[in-house]
């Protein structure tokens, strides 16, 4: 039985995908694959202490703590 529009079973197609991964070179040093995921990380991480030292600040001047 032929497949709907040309596609392979599943099988074959991990197979393929698997084998063209293995056969791209790694880079080493890398933890983000993708680059958006690298800056959503870096702006997440940059809200997040300024924000916190915002808090430090606006607590320290109204003697809250």
């Amino acid at each position: 039985m032929k497949k709907p529009f040309g596609l392979l079973p599943l099988e074959e197609q991990l197979a393929r995908r698997q084998a063209e991964q293995h056969a791209r070179k790694v880079e080493g040093g890398k933890y983000f694959d993708h680059p958006t995921a690298k800056y959503i990380f870096i702006a997440m991480l940059v809200v997040t202490v300024v924000v916190h030292f915002g808090a430090f600040i606006v607590l320290g001047v109204l003697d809250l703590h």
